[in-house]
């Protein structure tokens, strides 16, 4: 009988656990998931929203100022100029033109409509892509001269 007697321990004793702080999780495993993406893309968008710590170049500054024709208002949005606005993205990236990228991807974040959650994340992801290939491209001008 004594080998079935386990030491009693106080309620307010429990062991620490990863989940103290959790309140509750999403009921289904699409909108834990989706919270994930929407946390990832919070984060990425906020480092790909702050400028590069060393910018030498005024003339890319100037063109951002000015933006393209085809920027959409704030209060509008329209996925067909978003669309072609990520083309250009791609097309800019590939050519290793990641200011441009930069540029293009900016009109297409303004332009999309804030319901096309997935279509946001990303372009947030590819932002912070081409903000980061930016940042290593400034670096590397220094380097040349």
């Amino acid at each position: 009988m004594s080998a079935n007697l386990r030491p009693m321990r106080s309620p307010r004793l429990r062991p620490w656990s990863v989940f103290d702080a959790v309140r509750s999780f999403p009921s289904t495993p699409d909108a834990l998931m989706s919270e994930i993406d929407a946390a990832i893309a919070s984060t990425e968008y906020s480092r790909a929203s702050s400028p590069p710590p060393d910018t030498t170049t005024t003339s890319s500054i100037e063109e951002e100022k000015v933006g393209p024709a085809t920027s959409a208002p704030a209060s509008t949005y329209d996925a067909q100029i978003a669309d072609e606005a990520y083309k250009a993205a791609c097309a800019a990236l590939a050519a290793g033109r990641p200011d441009a990228a930069v540029r293009s991807l900016k009109v297409a974040l303004e332009s999309c409509p804030p319901d096309k959650v997935s279509a946001v994340a990303k372009l947030r992801s590819l932002m912070a892509i081409a903000n980061s290939q930016l940042q290593k491209k400034l670096q590397k001008q220094p380097l040349l001269r």
